[in-house]
């Protein structure tokens, strides 16, 4: 898989690309926001790994630009930035995921790993999991992880969808930031509540904007989250 990393940090671009070619994948470096883009204008990466403060702009923009000709491409942002306004701007501009630094190797590969896989619906669906699942106008496609509410398509990122098909397989039930995390991302010692925090916020801008209740999601503060559909 070839991943563009989008990084201006030279310590920090050796381990990501280390890291990743560890792998067995493709690493191609860009120290700005204009290199990356003049990579992209001839190549299509598989993944983008982008650190959001750059020398020449925003990795934030660069995101929005590379969504414009790769619309599904999965991203995953970097940065020292670890409040929850700046996880959310994250994800708001397009992003799957939000790492902050510093960050242990294996905690990248394992979002890097969460993000791939969901780029491939049918690849990442669980044949244990109900195909459909239903509660107050609220309906989860998990083959095509696709999720609708009384129809209309919710427009969830893969990261998001995965966040509340969590909650709502456990309906009135507390679920811990902990629990989440991993059920999520695969990896036990990921317990990130500000970017659980960002998912959340996103998902329930999504449920007001669509007409519904976003109260659903109701948060444990300290625990973590309950889907109680209203």
């Amino acid at each position: 898989m070839l991943v563009l990393v989008v990084e201006d940090d030279e310590d920090y671009a050796e381990i990501i690309s280390q890291t990743l070619k560890r792998e067995s994948h493709d690493v191609v470096v860009a120290g700005t926001a204009s290199a990356a883009l003049r990579f992209t204008s001839n190549k299509q990466p598989a993944l983008a790994v982008l650190d959001v403060a750059l020398p020449d702009g925003n990795g934030l923009e660069v995101c929005r630009r590379l969504r414009e000709h790769q619309p599904e491409l999965p991203v995953i942002f970097l940065s020292s930035l670890d409040r929850s306004t700046d996880v959310v701007a994250g994800l708001n501009a397009g992003g799957d995921d939000y790492v902050t630094k510093p960050f242990h190797p294996s905690e990248l590969l394992a979002r890097v790993r969460a993000v791939t896989r969901r780029s491939h619906p049918g690849e990442a669906h669980d044949p244990a999991a109900p195909p459909r699942i239903q509660a107050m106008g609220l309906e989860l496609d998990t083959v095509n992880q696709a999720a609708y509410l009384d129809g209309i398509n919710l427009n969830l990122t893969r990261l998001e969808f995965d966040v509340l098909c969590q909650l709502a397989k456990y309906p009135g039930q507390v679920l811990s930031h902990a629990f989440l995390s991993e059920q999520v991302w695969g990896y036990k010692n990921v317990n990130d509540a500000t970017l659980l925090k960002g998912h959340v916020s996103s998902i329930r801008s999504k449920i007001r904007n669509a007409g519904g209740d976003e109260e659903m999601i109701h948060t444990v503060h300290g625990v973590g989250y309950s889907f109680t559909p209203v």
